[in-house]
């Protein structure tokens, strides 16, 4: 099997045979490259990986893995323009970053303290996915299994439960010693554990690693009694997280991302067609959360953090007492004071280019309802940050074309570290501590000036 590691944003050329080949650009094979296209126009269009073209094919904001016959692909983040990852070391930092950033969003089901024994490791993102939910799932699993009553019904010889009389009446007319009955069983074969069993063969068909390969078929032992099904997406909606299986929900939450892409046709002799991926947008916005809520907060007492909070919806417009154009910030920060600060978390490199910095008309629109609809006085669109590029600050104007003392920040964080390192992470915790420093400082300097003002 063909194995690449490429970056978001980068692009993928189909191989021909008289072409003369660039350094620096991937190509693939035309089998390869014919069947990764196949793979991707198979998602739903918002959803697909490449933006392609005739004969090439660019990544997106997606990483993860995609896996096709004869081939496997690893994607990863592109932080820093002049940071390459044809350095197997950039390359793997590149891998335990991302592993970071998802056990912090909550995107896999492993905590920041259990991510040491990677680190040691020089495995591909696949086998690194693999043993975390191996090792995860059967951790909880030899606590036992989810048990719950499940609703059968037989034909038996002994009654049990309620007897159902219509079919009794068919089936048993010579047979007085049999019972049709519907009846309650307690056992583990729970729509669940069936998902469980389902996602571990997936991935005993696509990990070569021995000792995820033993868990994986030591969690198929304790499910020995579950049924195997095919698996598709509607059935996760049925399942009912509560207080009996809720130490499950993040392990059931990664089946979904491992079985979501599972295309059941195989070709003889190949690997089965499936991926792993998460959304960078989504994925900075949740660890920029997390992060904030574990290492940063706890320093700031009485603030209170909302992430994309339904009690802190509010509405641009209304009709009839209905709410129109709802406002979802990702993240709102609320002072003991009362005072509020919008952070929302942007997954693009910016540039120095022109007077906006390369950003974009529809975000400044988006921070500019925010700042006005929540009374924040100060907003900010927070960034990875990339080499030569300045912070700086939109004033918003009044009706008088005056600086209304409301503004929007374009702010940074430095990622291209090595966040497995508790340095690195105290840096990252003093950035956005100073961050919030600075913008309650302005804000409540702007409070005063306007009570001054107002008493004046």
């Amino acid at each position: 099997m063909k194995r690449i590691v490429i970056r978001e944003y980068s692009q993928i050329v189909r191989l021909q045979k008289s072409a003369s080949q660039r350094e620096g650009t991937v190509y693939l094979e035309s089998h390869l490259y014919d069947r990764l296209k196949k793979f991707d126009q198979q998602r739903e269009e918002s959803d697909r990986v490449f933006r392609w073209g005739d004969m090439s094919a660019q990544t997106q904001q997606w990483v993860g893995v995609i896996q096709v016959p004869g081939l496997q692909l690893e994607l990863l983040p592109k932080i820093d323009e002049l940071r390459s990852y044809d350095s197997e070391s950039l390359c793997r930092e590149a891998r335990l970053n991302l592993l970071y950033m998802l056990s912090v969003s909550g995107d896999v089901p492993v905590r920041v303290r259990d991510l040491a024994h990677l680190t040691h490791r020089r495995a591909p993102l696949s086998e690194a996915l693999a043993r975390i939910f191996a090792e995860r799932l059967l951790t909880e699993l030899l606590h036992g299994p989810e048990r719950s009553y499940i609703e059968h019904e037989e034909n038996l010889r002994s009654f049990k439960g309620k007897l159902l009389m219509a079919k009794h009446t068919h089936l048993n007319a010579a047979h007085r010693e049999r019972f049709y009955c519907r009846f309650d069983e307690f056992c583990d074969d729970t729509l669940m554990n069936r998902i469980f069993r389902a996602a571990c063969r997936r991935l005993l068909d696509s990990t070569q690693t021995p000792f995820t390969q033993d868990s994986l078929r030591h969690c198929l032992l304790v499910l020995d009694s579950v049924q195997d099904v095919y698996i598709h997406d509607s059935l996760f909606d049925k399942v009912v997280l509560q207080r009996q299986n809720e130490r499950f929900a993040d392990v059931f939450q990664f089946c979904r991302l491992i079985l979501k892409e599972h295309t059941p046709t195989v070709e003889a002799g190949e690997t089965q067609s499936f991926s792993v991926l998460f959304d960078m947008n989504h994925v900075f916005e949740r660890f920029v959360a997390g992060f904030l809520r574990t290492r940063v907060l706890p320093h700031f007492p009485g603030y209170n953090l909302f992430s994309m909070s339904r009690k802190k919806i509010q509405h641009l417009l209304s009709c009839n007492g209905r709410g129109i154009l709802p406002l979802k910030p990702d993240l709102l920060i609320e002072a003991p004071g009362g005072h509020r600060l919008v952070l929302d978390t942007k997954w693009k490199r910016l540039s120095n280019q022109g007077y906006r910095g390369g950003v974009s008309t529809a975000d400044l629109y988006q921070l500019y309802a925010y700042t006005r609809r929540y009374g924040c006085v100060r907003s900010v669109l927070l960034y990875p940050h990339v080499a030569d590029v300045s912070p700086r600050d939109f004033n918003i104007i009044d009706k008088t074309n005056e600086h209304s003392g409301e503004q929007v920040g374009i702010r940074f964080i430095r990622l291209h570290r090595n966040l497995h390192l508790e340095s690195e992470r105290s840096k990252l915790a003093d950035e956005l501590s100073n961050l919030l420093e600075s913008s309650f400082a302005e804000i409540n300097a702007c409070a005063q000036t306007s009570t001054h003002g107002s008493i004046a």
